[in-house]
This record gives structure tokens, C-alpha cells and sequence, in this order.
């Protein structure tokens, strides 16, 4: 369907792809000895904004191994667009789902013996064998069985014929802050479950996933068998500590560094001449410091750009950086256009992303709203259109 919105979302597949080749070729082993590590792309949440359909059909493209998906619903929206891959269902189900998790073949995250029995019970309904990771609780104390109840666990699956225990995992807390501590902690603690399963006699599953964006550079012994891109497949760092780290990995590996996937634009709907000390917007927040030349933009918080940016952010117009002004509306912005030369309605605005020699990074937009990028990219509203090239 053809869109009719100024306001839009600009989705380059081929920055995608580029993304996820960077990672295979910093997760291969440098020795060339022992398997390659398995890549598992994330693309919950509708692709972190960026359209789940097309980002996993390319992600399958590039050969990734598996596909997280954050909910069942998001796993069954992929087959129904005829993607076969592997599946995890990363937030796990619950009991009344297991129906629906059997009949599209997903995997999911398994955490107690009440799922595995229920599990176990509609796979042999439906004549099927249902691949399980448990996620193993070193520290997030959210999902996940803790280290002293894996065995059990393991054992009621193994007694399980319907089930197949594929993967041990765990989640990081802290792989993007500065103290490294806490992450090695839950590495150490991974680990020594494994060995003394290992001493218990168990048999290993085929694979381990430990590595989110941030552990997989930052901490490249928790890379196992399989790692966990999320944001980096999208072009965005988690926190300023990844950017040397990463750019570092890059030179090593004489990789062109990770591009952005998204950029968000609008147009100027309107411009208008305001004289110095008028207020603009809702609430008289803002009062025009001089005889003025302001632009609207359709786009507001009802597309997902928080109000909270409100005289807190800039956008590109021409090439140069403007202020936004007064209070974001549901479905409007102001921009102080005064110094820009020859401005004129139906002028190219670009939220976030690169215009000439000048960018504005989905990291800056969330350093100035309080937040991280994961949530200024999941925000950008579904009434905004995804152009994709």
C-alpha cells in the first residue's frame, strides 16, 4: 500500500546485512580451528522498530542459524510470511500457548518443570519433538531456573521423550556498564554449572548462548557456541563505553564499521514568520528570543518522539542543524528555521540519520530524552510508514 505521510521511516536492508557480515566475520574463529559460532538474530519487538518481516527475511539471507523472537505472537507473524528458520521464543510462554508454540515448530526458553510437562504432553499430541533452551539465572533474577535447580530440571526434560534439550543460556545485567565485574561474575557462574554438570554425567546440549551486543565485543569469552545480536544488527552501541571497543574491533578486523539502519524523516508543512517574544506551542515554554522564521512538522509523540525532547533536541534541514522549539504535540514539532538560507515548505527534515556532512545518531536523541536507543527506535509509532531500499 502507498504511503501518504511527510513523516516516514527510511529502512536500509542492505546496512542490515552489512551489520550482521561484520559480526560473522568478528565471531569467527582467529585461529581457523574448532566450529564457527553461531549467530542468533534478534528481531523482537517488530525489529526493534525497524520491521520484523523484512529484517528476518534478510537476516536469513546473510545464513544466520536462528531467529529470536521476543513473544509467541511475533513467531507465528514469520511463518506466516513463509520463514522456516529456526525459532526461540526468548520471554518464554505460558502453559495455555503451548499449542500454538508445537504447531509452528518454535523453540522456547524453558525455566520449570511445569512448562517441560506441558510441553512434553502436546508434542505427543501433535507427534512432534519441541527443541527447549533453559535459561540459567546467573544474576538477572529475572527469567531463568537458578544454578541449583538446573539439574533437576535437566533430568525431568531428559525423561522427557517429546522434548530435546538444545541450548543452555543466560542473560547479562550489566555487559554495557563500566564496572566488568559483574558480567565476569556471571560468566565465572555459568561456567562452573556447566563443569559440574559435566562431573554429574550429563550429556551436554548442542549448544550455549551467553553473548548479548554488548558482551559479544566487549567480552569475547562469552561468545560460546551461539551469540545474541540485538541492537547492532540496527546500526546503534547500547552505551558510550562500546564505541572505542567496537571501532577498535572494526580496524583489527579491517571492517568498515556498523552503519545505521534507520532514518527518520518528515517535511515542512508550514512555514511561518513569528515576531521576537511570541510564545510557541502548548504551555508557553518557549517565547521566540528574536524575530523568527518557524516550520511544523507533522510528526509528534503520537509517532513516538517523546515529549520530553521538547526544546531538548535539533534536526537537520539542508544540511544544518536547527533547534526544535515549544512542546511536541500528539501529532506536530516546531523548528527554528531563521539561519537557514533559502528554506521552503516541503524541505526534507531528518529526525535522526545523515543529511550532507551532518548526522544525528539515534544515541544522541537518547542521551537527551534520559534514555537508551533501544527504546528511541522500538517508539517510532506504527503509524509511520517503513520505506525500505
Amino acid at each position: 500500500m502507498a504511503h501518504h505521510r511527510a513523516t516516514f521511516a527510511e529502512i536500509n536492508l542492505k546496512a542490515f546485512k552489512h551489520n550482521l557480515q561484520n559480526l560473522r566475520a568478528i565471531t569467527e574463529p582467529t585461529t581457523g580451528l574448532g566450529p564457527a559460532t553461531g549467530i542468533m538474530a534478534v528481531i523482537k519487538a517488530d525489529a526493534y522498530g525497524h520491521g520484523a518481516i523484512p529484517c528476518a527475511k534478510a537476516a536469513v539471507d546473510t545464513g544466520v542459524e536462528y531467529l529470536g523472537a521476543g513473544i509467541i505472537e511475533e513467531g507465528i507473524e514469520l511463518r506466516e510470511n513463509n520463514i522456516t528458520e529456526p525459532i526461540l521464543i526468548l520471554g518464554s510462554i505460558f502453559p495455555d500457548e503451548v499449542a500454538d508454540l508445537v504447531r509452528h515448530n518454535f523453540a522456547t526458553i524453558l525455566c520449570t518443570p511445569h512448562l517441560a510437562q506441558a510441553l512434553a504432553k502436546e508434542a505427543e499430541k501433535q507427534g512432534k519433538t519441541v527443541n527447549v533452551h533453559i535459561k540459567v539465572d546467573t544474576g538477572m533474577n529475572r527469567l531463568g531456573v537458578l544454578p541449583e535447580n538446573l539439574l533437576p530440571l535437566i533430568k525431568t526434560i531428559n525423561n522427557l521423550p517429546t522434548l530435546k534439550l538444545e541450548a543452555l543460556s543466560t542473560h547479562f545485567s550489566s555487559a554495557d556498564d563500566k564496572d566488568v565485574s559483574i558480567t565476569t561474575q556471571q560468566i565465572e557462574l555459568f561456567q562452573k554449572t556447566l563443569s559440574e554438570l559435566q562431573k554429574a554425567g550429563v550429556t551436554m546440549p548442542p549448544l550455549t548462548h551467553l553473548a548479548n551486543t554488548s558482551a559479544l565485543f566487549r567480552f569475547p569469552e562469552s561468545r560460546s557456541k551461539m551469540v545474541r545480536p540485538g541492537l547492532i544488527l540496527y546500526g546503534a552501541l547500547p552505551s558510550p563505553v562500546l564505541n572505542s571497543v567496537v571501532e577498535k574491533i572494526c580496524q583489527k578486523k579491517n571492517l568498515q564499521n556498523f552503519q545505521p539502519v534507520m532514518q527518520w524523516k518528515s517535511k515542512i508543512i508550514l512555514l511561518k514568520s513569528v515576531q521576537k517574544g511570541q510564545p510557541l506551542s502548548y504551555s508557553r515554554k518557549y517565547f521566540t528570543p528574536r524575530d523568527s522564521v518557524i516550520a511544523t512538522l507533522p510528526i509528534g509523540y503520537a509517532d513516538g518522539l517523546h515529549r520530553n525532547l521538547s526544546n531538548n533536541m535539533e534536526v537537520l534541514i539542508r544540511g544544518k542543524r536547527v533547534p526544535q522549539v515549544g512542546t511536541i504535540c500528539m501529532d506536530m514539532i516546531l523548528i527554528d528555521v531563521t539561519e537557514v538560507p533559502d528554506v521552503q515548505m516541503g524541505d526534507e527534515v531528518v529526525i535522526f540519520g545523515k543529511q550532507g556532512e551532518e548526522e544525528i545518531t539515534v544515541e544522541e536523541l537518547a542521551k537527551r530524552s534520559n534514555t537508551i536507543p533501544y527504546e528511541i527506535l522500538c517508539n517510532v509509532g506504527k503509524r509511520v510508514p517503513r520505506v525500505y531500499r
